[in-house]
């Protein structure tokens, strides 16, 4: 999956949040299609101390379901209507998708609990959609109970209202009541797809709730499940620490997510607000030293900020920076760093893509041994070695200035000291 080391730093710090470790949403299809990928995933959580709190759908198995069973049903704004009918045969489905689940952890010893319409204290508040229900309060002792022992609970998206009616729950609203309640340092949708794709088939690895989501609810081609998911997952980041993520992504993807930089699905983030500034005050001054010299784990030269005019962009949370200045009306990236501890959230993304939506045309050096030249290398339209250095560029498409820039960046003094 990736270095050794990457593994580590990821498992030193879900290792430290007991129950509150992951809650994962497993979607209907993927019971279906892919619950061998799925088991292996979370056998291999399991192996190195995980526990996750696992909650599944059953969409696609009730509606082929009713369909033989000749049961009329519809959806209103991606959720289903649930009469009495419909929700006789949920129960039984869910009931069946969940059993399934546990007994295939528990053929590879996972110690799997089913949990089936016992945590969740519902109403039923919009008559339109039947016998469905809002979640009022979520009890999560059981599930405390069932980590705390080792076991991973498998629950199912069912409730009972006041009256003791039992009710359908709407899978992501059931995840994200109980992320609510639990606070895990990840959530997780698993889902056949594996992410959220544009208009034009791709995927779109990041997003930031704060820039993107108006835009993104706008599009005709975002359907009405992935648009409800997208507005459930932005109320749950609303009431959660800034610095927590939601995933999208495959069962087969799963512990690439979880224990690497870069993921692999889509990853969803409230956003930090980034300030561009064309000077710095003390305090930020300091900020910007901090940053980079954790990133670069080298010493900033004093004069650093006295050279040369520059411009900041500097995240809210005060844990990546930008440095960029000028070469004949062309940007030139100085800098861009991102403290360790702020890797694999996706802030790295928003502060480049804040940049690249203000510059047409930038170049920027890196040294060889740099950690994300493969990204570099990515996202670049070319790149030239020279010496220790690696020059990268978008968007320059005229050769001389092109060779003025390689040769302007080649000449810039270190401003990173390091240790021997």
């Amino acid at each position: 999956m990736s270095s050794e080391k990457e593994i580590r730093k990821y498992l030193d710090r879900f290792s430290s949040d007991d129950y509150r470790f992951a809650v994962i949403k497993v979607g209907g299809a993927v019971i279906q299609s892919d619950l061998e990928n799925l088991v292996s995933s979370l056998t291999f959580l399991n192996e190195v101390g995980l526990r996750p709190i696992i909650v599944h759908g059953g969409g696609p198995k009730l509606s082929e379901e009713l369909h033989k069973r000749k049961i009329e049903f519809s959806f209103v704004n991606g959720q289903r209507v649930t009469t009495k009918e419909v929700l006789e045969v949920a129960f039984e489905i869910f009931s069946g998708e969940n059993k399934k689940i546990v007994s295939a952890l528990k053929d590879k010893e996972v110690h799997a609990m089913p949990i089936i319409g016992d945590i969740f204290d519902c109403d039923i508040e919009n008559s339109e959609l039947g016998l469905v229900g809002d979640i009022k309060n979520t009890d999560s002792s059981k599930i405390k109970d069932i980590i705390s022992s080792g076991g991973i609970p498998v629950i199912a998206p069912m409730g009972y209202t006041k009256d003791n009616q039992l009710v359908n729950i709407n899978g992501d609203k059931a995840t994200l009541a109980l992320a609510k309640e639990i606070i895990p340092d990840k959530v997780i949708f698993l889902s056949d797809v594996g992410g959220v794709f544009d208009g034009n088939d791709n995927l779109i690895s990041n997003i930031n709730i704060k820039d993107d989501y108006e835009n993104l609810m706008s599009q005709d081609w975002l359907h009405s499940g992935m648009k409800l998911k997208l507005q459930q997952i932005k109320l749950l980041l609303d009431s959660l620490p800034s610095n927590s993520s939601v995933s999208i992504t495959k069962p087969l993807h799963l512990n690439r997510e979880l224990f690497t930089d870069a993921g692999f699905g889509t990853l969803v983030k409230a956003g930090h607000q980034i300030d561009k500034l064309t000077s710095l005050n003390k305090k930020q001054e300091e900020t910007v030293t901090s940053i980079l010299e954790s990133s670069f784990k080298g010493t900033l030269n004093n004069d650093y900020f006295k050279n040369g005019l520059k411009e900041f962009y500097l995240s809210s949370c005060n844990r990546a920076s930008i440095v960029t200045t000028k070469h004949k009306n062309i940007t030139y990236m100085d800098k861009f760093a991102v403290i360790n501890s702020a890797r694999g959230e996706g802030l790295g993304n928003a502060m480049w893509n804040r940049m690249l939506s203000e510059h047409n045309k930038i170049f920027w050096r890196s040294r060889s041994r740099n950690a994300i030249n493969n990204f570099y290398k990515d996202v670049c339209d070319g790149f030239q070695k020279y010496d220790e250095w690696s020059i990268f560029w978008i968007g320059i498409d005229d050769l001389d200035q092109l060779t003025a820039c390689i040769d302007f960046a080649v000449k810039q003094p270190a401003t990173i000291s390091y240790e021997n």
